[in-house]
């Protein structure tokens, strides 16, 4: 097969793709998920209407709330009955219903259903009692163990539940709050109980740094008082991102991923602009941190260099290639940092890899490649896959691992840390492995699955997961939460789409989505986190580069969270690939404009 038509061939479909995604008419949200938000575990006298509506909400794959679904009420158990039998959402896609429970004491069921949709039928519990419940417990029911910023209220309520002896929710008990340390405030200082029996309370956390704690007490109850403990954190600094120097650098080429190491950076180059994407830009930084360009090296037969880094030591930088008959990964010693000199290679067929993650697990080095699906008929050697690379003796690399990532695109990226190689598949979500953190037994030879997580769905036709950060916070010493990078479709130099996720990892075993943020009118790439200052950057195509404030506990929708936000070349003239600290600047890989040298300050 010519190698060059083959490449051309494939190059042509991934444009046409992209074109294809280029129209900018508006759909309407198509309804996908329904799932309860009030009314679930109610207690209530028999014959009598429960104390809280039922209600549901019905969302689109990215959890956006669809108006104008019908939903349909029934009653399951208990002969009561559920008024109205029919309801529409509304604006913010919710619907309710009252439900009156029947005679008999004891549980009862009703359900609300809306065809086609997941999450249908949506099952409401309720028991049903004669003689009046009588409270007995107080367990705490949400809120404890968060962090937030210190003088501002936390995001999270403090919630309580009161229970009778048998574990059932008691209504309208009056539970008293109050602060024990750190001088913040609570409101209200007493709240009733609703129909499942929770009483909930806001917590605005005081002045101090540290630890922080509010009660909760019913006289007379078992477990009265519970105590909440919070931390309180310092407010994250002024962030305001600006360009320096640099850029309008690479005229001949699309710039891809950047690695900066001392006084040197590396940027690849990717695709076709009026030269193709085959070599790797070498750029000097002065004593002010601006590039200039001091030397290029050719990779090979290839399209596309997507990925590099360098190693921890400065001593080796190790690039990825994908479409050519030098596809693989490759290996150059840096003892002349600005001359960086080829020492091995692992080629892995003619489609490559798209990304490669450096490593060093039990004193050995690593290098973690995304390998792309490929088209030789070889089923085995064409399955997307995690390939891991000892690159210890890079004259002479070894593979140790290959794990095939179905069902289709395979990896985007992979963040390696503390033993665990998070990867990053587009379809099938986030994937964490055991590769020498001890919790299943893995290693970088027998990578073992701890977990994995499909994010809310992008709006391209699958998650579109594309890349990722574990978040180290030394602030409060938490390792809890994972941003994930989705990126959906786009078009070079004008349009682009997908959002960032957060997803709770402290347990790494049950990982859980709790947060995101969307710009409009823009999508995400790659990420670079200044933990100290707790600040995520993230790359955002034509949106140019944002600096997202990530303290605290993080929940639901961030776009408060925005701190601030440069587009380098100006309006148009911005593809922002990838970012990275270093040098007391942030360096930002532009498709479009090169490399830039952004200030933070």
């Amino acid at each position: 097969m010519d190698t060059m038509n083959e490449r051309t061939r494939l190059w042509s479909l991934l444009v046409l793709g992209a074109a294809a995604c280029s129209g900018s008419d508006v759909q309407p949200p198509t309804p996908a998920n329904i799932e309860a938000v009030q009314g679930a575990d109610q207690s209530g006298v028999s014959g009598t209407a429960l104390p809280d509506s039922l209600r549901v909400r019905v969302t689109d794959v990215d959890g956006n709330g669809v108006p104008g679904v019908s939903v349909t009420w029934s009653i399951l158990t208990g002969g009561g009955q559920v008024s109205p039998a029919t309801t529409t959402t509304g604006s913010d896609g919710t619907a309710a219903a009252q439900f009156t429970l029947g005679p008999a004491e004891g549980d009862q069921q009703a359900q609300a259903e809306a065809s086609g949709l997941a999450g249908s039928p949506v099952v409401f519990a309720a028991h049903s009692h004669i003689q009046p419940l009588v409270p007995a417990n107080l367990e705490a029911a949400g809120g404890t163990g968060q962090t937030g910023v210190a003088g501002t209220p936390l995001p999270d309520s403090l919630r309580v539940r009161v229970t009778d002896a048998s574990g059932h929710g008691v209504p309208d008990v009056a539970v008293d709050w109050s602060v024990l340390s750190g001088g913040g405030t609570i409101s209200p200082v007493s709240s009733s109980t609703n129909g499942s029996g929770v009483a909930a309370a806001e917590f605005s956390l005081g002045s101090l740094i540290g630890e922080q704690q509010a009660q909760a007490s019913v006289s007379g109850l078992i477990g009265s008082p519970i105590l909440f403990t919070v931390t309180a954190a310092a407010a994250t600094g002024p962030v305001v991102l600006s360009v320096v120097g640099g850029g309008n650098n690479v005229p001949e080429r699309y710039t891809s991923d950047l690695w900066v190491h001392g006084s040197y950076a590396y940027t690849g180059t990717w695709g076709f602009r009026s030269q193709q994407g085959n070599v790797v830009k070498v750029w000097a930084l002065d004593a002010s941190g601006a590039p200039s360009l001091v030397s290029t090296v050719t990779v090979g037969d290839i399209v596309t260099v997507s990925d590099l880094q360098v190693s921890a030591d400065g001593q080796l930088l190790v690039v990825s290639g994908e479409f050519g008959d030098d596809s693989g990964i490759h290996a150059y010693s840096l003892s002349d940092p600005a001359h960086p000199a080829l020492l091995g290679s692992a080629l892995v067929g003619s489609q490559g890899v798209h990304t490669v993650t450096l490593a060093s697990i039990s004193g050995r080095n690593y290098a973690f490649a995304a390998r792309n699906p490929g088209f030789s008929g070889n089923q085995t050697a064409d399955q997307p896959a995690l390939v891991i690379f000892d690159v210890t003796d890079p004259v002479h690399i070894v593979s140790v691992a290959t794990v095939p990532v179905p069902p289709t695109y395979g990896i985007h990226d992979t963040f390696v840390r503390d033993g665990l190689a998070f990867v990053f598949a587009w379809d099938a979500g986030v994937i964490i492995y055991d590769v020498g953190n001890g919790l299943r037994g893995g290693s970088p030879s027998h990578p073992a699955e701890v977990s994995r997580l499909v994010t809310a769905a992008s709006d391209g036709a699958s998650p579109s997961v594309h890349n990722g950060w574990w978040f180290h916070n030394p602030v409060t010493g938490e390792q809890r939460y994972l941003f994930i990078g989705q990126e959906g479709p786009g078009v070079i130099g004008s349009r682009s789409s997908g959002d960032i996720h957060v997803v709770d990892v402290s347990d790494l075993q049950h990982p859980q989505e709790v947060a995101f943020f969307h710009l409009n009118g823009a999508g995400t790439h790659n990420f670079w986190m200044d933990e100290a200052r707790q600040v995520l950057y993230a790359a955002y195509y034509n949106a140019g580069v944002i600096a997202l404030d990530v303290s605290g506990t993080l929940s639901g929708d961030l776009s408060s969270r925005l701190l601030s936000q440069v587009q380098p070349g100006g309006t148009k003239k911005t593809f922002t690939w990838g970012v990275q600290l270093a040098n007391g600047f942030l360096y930002a890989s532009d498709m479009v404009g090169g490399l830039w040298q952004l200030g933070t300050e």
